[in-house]
């Protein structure tokens, strides 16, 4: 069963991963982040409260309510003798830590007080049943600078950029969490794909597994990054944001804010709906008229039919049919095309009418006394702010669909098996001595195509052998399937009567080595590039394998002589001497079988004759199979194997197929020969 991108994303990041690591914090963030969010718009409603209200404040209460209103707010009354007038001599003196402009006036047990200057008193005492009322009286009490005009103007906006920039800090904190748990998972994806390249990457013929293994590291890997981070952040930030704008629109009116949010779910979903309608009409009438364009194009081909049987009539009848259903399908698109401005009209007038109606709403209960001014406006405001954050959280499942599809190119990837695997109770094999044979091989590559087939053929040991063939990848697989990068999908190859599928890759590629001149440097020194891992080797092994393969010299001339340090993009080394750096590592390990790929790019005279003479000492009591890009080489084999359709067609030294093999004296002809090369 075919495995869906959503369970892809499930597999490449579970929630209980996310909780249990570095989702908790962003959790916490999220949840003050929201909060600081309410006490925002408790700020903002307090300043405009402050600008309407002027601190000005009259109050008729009886005995019980002037006792509450102490207790709420601090401020003590200065009671008036009995039979005194209510009003306070000129020149009385006021008390700034009891700013009432007409002290008290008892009558009938009623106590009027009024005040003027009093900061954000009138606020503190409407918000007294409010659930938030009493922080917002506690906070009254113990500042004194709330209870005067200009001081509490300026302890409000000073309160209000310091709770803007932690509000910005906790964001930031927040995209962080989000920002390590992302990276995290692309982090482990990198790991698996380069552990796959490497499982992979040894079966690649054409060089195609690598560029595919390549964009998936490097392009795909980030796009995963990017929308993992997007989809975290807006899922750990945008609901509890939401959830504390409600909270705070429901603390200005629980009705209000439900009639508000009922009629903007459903302006919302009308309009979605339309949208989604128009886009499934536009891709219908799009995928119609692409099927009637293809047959206008593919009736092109039907001109010998038509004028050789005489049918232009009809067929001219038939053109014209998908002419005109074409040209319907396009007048549905022009339609569609249209439609936006006026889908943008009727969505601009019915979201006008909702929100017209919605602030009707909000004045009427403003205008009724059922809500102040202030508090109006902090509901305007959080209810903005939680559309804007509903906006956000709606692109959740987009942006999840987004990564899904990206990481599920990279598990497709992931889940692809090696053909070649270790068999169980593999045993090591030994070197090869005598004879290599090739028992009825045949190979098919992932794209299905015939390099080998039913091979059979015996080779002698401690030969020189050059694999040529008109298709350059027959020999290149012959000569993989010896180390066993790729695995034949029937024959089997035996080394001195011994099938190597049977013995361990280790003691196998331990004695079959594969150097070619594509391969990159390692990154480090000359010497980390000729041990190639290898611990257990002196300097003076390293550089008598330097010395064999003609590298020494060139070594020795770099700035740091073998610490030069190599990055593999911008090393001072030329093809030649990349390659016989690449024969130096090969040789250190002194292998039974070598294989050489030689270097493409032309090599200068020095260089040349400098390779012949170290193939006629690495070619010396070992097997060893040429991949040559030079006629010398191809010479100067013991045998040539000429491959032509997955089989051998012709074997023998240079000068037999010369006189023998047609085909092997055109791939010289097309391959050496100067005229034929200009």
């Amino acid at each position: 069963m075919a495995v869906q991108p959503q369970d892809s994303f499930r597999r490449t990041f579970p929630l209980s991963e996310w909780y249990a690591g570095v989702g908790r914090g962003a959790l916490a963030w999220s949840i003050l982040h929201g909060a600081l969010w309410c006490l925002l718009l408790l700020q903002l409603g307090l300043f405009l409260g402050l600008l309407v209200d002027r601190g000005g404040l009259s109050l008729t209460l009886s005995p019980e309510e002037n006792s509450h209103f102490e207790r709420l707010t601090g401020l003590k009354h200065v009671a008036a003798p009995l039979g005194a007038a209510a009003a306070p001599k000129p020149d009385a003196p006021v008390d700034a830590e009891n700013p009432e402009s007409a002290r008290v006036a008892l009558a009938d047990a009623v106590v009027v007080r009024t005040f003027d200057d009093a900061g954000i008193l009138p606020s503190v005492w409407r918000a007294r049943d409010a659930w938030w009322g009493g922080l917002l009286a506690a906070a009254y009490r113990t500042f004194p600078t709330l209870r005067q005009n200009s001081s509490a103007l300026v302890v409000l906006l000073t309160a209000a950029a310091v709770t803007w920039l932690v509000r910005m800090w906790t964001v930031a904190q927040l995209r962080m969490r989000c920002r390590l748990a992302a990276s995290e998972v692309a982090r482990r994806l990198r790991q698996h794909l380069h552990r796959q390249a490497l499982r992979l990457g040894a079966e690649d013929l054409d060089g195609s597994e690598l560029a595919g293994a390549k964009s998936l590291i490097t392009e795909e890997a980030d796009r995963v990054r990017v929308g993992v981070f997007q989809w975290l952040y807006c899922g750990a930030r945008y609901p509890w944001e939401a959830a504390f704008l409600v909270l705070a629109a429901g603390s200005v009116e629980w009705l209000l804010t439900a009639q508000w949010t009922l009629f903007a779910l459903v302006g919302w979903y009308v309009i979605a709906r339309a949208q989604q309608q128009v886009e499934r009409t536009r891709r219908l009438a799009e995928d119609r008229a692409q099927t009637e364009l293809k047959f206008l194009a593919d009736d092109l081909g039907h001109a010998r039919l038509v004028r050789g049987y005489g049918m232009d009539d009809a067929n001219q009848q038939q053109f014209q049919a998908h002419m005109d259903r074409y040209l319907s399908q396009l007048l549905v698109l022009d339609r569609i095309q249209d439609n936006p401005l006026w889908l943008r009209l009727v969505s601009s007038l019915a979201g006008a009418a909702i929100a017209a109606f919605l602030l009707w709403l909000l004045g009427m209960k403003t205008l009724l006394g059922f809500i102040t001014l202030p508090a109006a406006g902090v509901f305007l405001a959080a209810f903005g702010l939680g559309m804007n954050a509903a906006a956000h959280w709606r692109r959740l499942p987009a942006l999840r669909s987004e990564v899904a599809i990206a990481v599920d190119r990279i598990w497709r990837y992931l889940d692809r098996l090696p053909t070649v695997s270790q068999a169980v109770g593999a045993k090591f094999l030994q070197p090869l001595a005598k004879t290599l044979h090739v028992e009825r091989v045949t190979y098919r590559d992932p794209h299905d195509r015939l390099l080998i087939d039913r091979l059979d053929v015996q080779l002698a040991g401690g030969r020189s052998y050059a694999l040529l063939s008109l298709d350059p990848l027959e020999p290149k697989a012959f000569a993989y399937l010896l180390p066993r990068f790729i695995e034949p999908q029937s024959g089997r190859i035996l080394f001195d009567g011994e099938d190597i599928a049977w013995g361990t890759l280790e003691s196998l590629r331990a004695e079959t080595i594969y150097v070619s001149a594509d391969d990159p440097m390692l990154p480090g020194t000359v010497m980390d590039n000729i041990l190639a891992g290898r611990t257990d080797v002196t300097l003076p092994q390293a550089t008598d394998a330097a010395k064999e393969a003609r590298a020494h010299n060139f070594i020795s001339r770099l700035p740091q002589g073998y610490e030069t340090s190599l990055d593999g993009r911008a090393d001072p080394l030329d093809a030649g001497q990349r390659f016989r750096l690449a024969l130096a590592r090969a040789l250190l390990r002194k292998p039974s079988v070598l294989i050489i790929e030689e270097p493409e790019a032309p090599l200068d005279e020095d260089t040349k004759q400098l390779l012949d003479d170290t193939y006629n000492r690495i070619c010396q009591g070992r097997t060893v199979f040429f991949l040559p890009r030079r006629l010398s080489t191809v010479r100067r084999c013991d045998d040539i194997l000429f491959f032509q359709n997955g089989t051998i067609e012709a074997y023998g030294p240079h000068a037999l197929l010369v006189k023998e093999s047609p085909l092997y004296r055109h791939w010289e002809y097309i391959n050496f020969n100067e005229f034929r090369r200009e």
